[in-house]
């Protein structure tokens, strides 16, 4: 009865910080939309993939995923050494927010009621939203079965990897598909409402690492596919090309 009282209690937390967002972009939507306009000309930007995955964020990226191999160990005796109440209760409840059974249902609702309500804005992001956690499932699945590596409570070492083998539950730990499905999901929202809201994902990478269920490198890599992918997806939506000319705006 607590935990199904627990996850409950997460879901409607995970729907009302939505709608906060929603209520907070309906005060600035007169301003930006005047502001839209004129920068219009701006977005010209045929070649999404070159910002988003950029040099620089490749290369940030990868050095913060080598380094999480290196800290594996170190970061799982940190964690299985330091268990306190507070942090458990607020682990217990964060790591919900990556589970895909509630966060598929919840991200279906909010965009209904923005079609509903009209909310264009709220749709569109739900939406992207809902293609991040799309494709990048398939690449992290993908991993997953590739990879084959055992989970820190199987207690086979950081680098036991059996490749091809990912099927069963207790091979699946790499990328973490938790940190993936937050990060996915809450990425377009962060971007198009507040960055506050990193603070979800944050918690259910956290939560993994704490609950002795993923390694470092782990949630680094599932969070790292699920921010990229929700970026993307959230930018995309601004790239046009555009022809202007007597005063006739033509978008493609």
């Amino acid at each position: 009865m607590y935990l199904s009282k627990k996850k409950n209690w997460s879901l409607f937390c995970l729907l009302l910080i939505l709608f906060v967002s929603q209520s907070q972009a309906q005060f600035v939507d007169s301003n930006q939309s005047k502001a839209s306009f004129q920068n219009e000309s701006e977005r010209l930007n045929p070649r999404l993939e070159k910002e988003v995955f950029s040099k620089k964020n490749l290369l940030v990226f990868g050095g913060l995923l080598g380094s999480a191999f290196l800290l594996d160990e170190l970061v799982k005796d940190g964690m299985t050494h330091n268990q306190k109440g507070f942090i458990d209760g607020f682990t217990d409840i964060s790591n919900e927010f990556g589970e895909k059974k509630y966060l598929v249902p919840a991200t279906l609702a909010t965009w209904t009621i923005a079609i509903a309500i009209e909310d264009e804005r709220l749709a569109t992001t739900t939406m992207n939203s809902a293609k991040a956690l799309i494709y990048g499932a398939v690449l992290t699945e993908s991993i997953k079965f590739i990879a084959g590596r055992s989970r820190p409570d199987m207690n086979k070492g950081s680098m036991h990897f059996d490749a091809f083998n990912g099927r069963g539950n207790n091979t699946k730990s790499f990328p973490s598909g938790h940190a993936f499905v937050a990060w996915s999901v809450f990425t377009p929202f962060a971007q198009e409402y507040s960055k506050w809201i990193y603070v979800i994902p944050a918690g259910v990478s956290l939560a993994r690492v704490y609950r002795n269920r993923h390694w470092f490198s782990d949630v680094v890599l599932g969070g790292g596919i699920g921010y990229f992918a929700g970026l993307y997806f959230h930018k995309r939506k601004n790239q046009k090309i555009l022809f202007n000319g007597n005063g006739i705006v033509i978008k493609f």
